[in-house]
């Protein structure tokens, strides 16, 4: 636990302790969906707005209820579950969307959705286990 002027710091850091432990299923699905849909060299620019709906309504689904449920009241509640809120939505499924429309975006025989959606369905698992190892250091800091 950090004390002094630095105790400041352990709302935020038990926020992103708590965000690294999101919900693999509906980050899974949702990602590969956000990255199927951009994932490919022609797409949409407007796709864009369609992909974040996608991803706020997985994350709202699968982790906006946890946070909506588990955070009280006051300034460091507000830290805790804002830090908790942007380290869920964007570790757990922003990254590993982007990471799949990136290699969707280079596939040049016309199925980068398909890339995209099978590299989305494959780093999400693969961060959420690093994730929850991270998460377990920073709630030994934390404490």
């Amino acid at each position: 636990m950090l004390t002094g002027p630095l105790s400041a710091l352990n709302p935020a850091l038990a926020g992103a302790a708590m965000g690294l432990q999101f919900d693999p299923l509906t980050a899974t699905v949702s990602a590969a969906l956000a990255a199927a849909l951009v994932g490919y060299a022609s797409a949409p620019p407007s796709r864009r707005w369609l992909v974040a709906g996608v991803l706020l309504a997985g994350w709202a689904i699968g982790d906006g209820i946890r946070v909506a449920g588990g955070v009280g009241s006051g300034s460091a509640a507000l830290v805790y579950g804002t830090v908790w809120s942007l380290a869920g939505l964007g570790v757990g499924y922003l990254l590993p969307a982007l990471a799949g429309a990136a290699v969707g975006r280079a596939v040049f025989h016309g199925t980068g959705w398909l890339a995209a959606a099978a590299v989305a369905l494959m780093v999400t698992p693969a961060v959420w286990v690093l994730s929850e190892r991270v998460s377990g250091a920073l709630w030994l800091v934390a404490r």
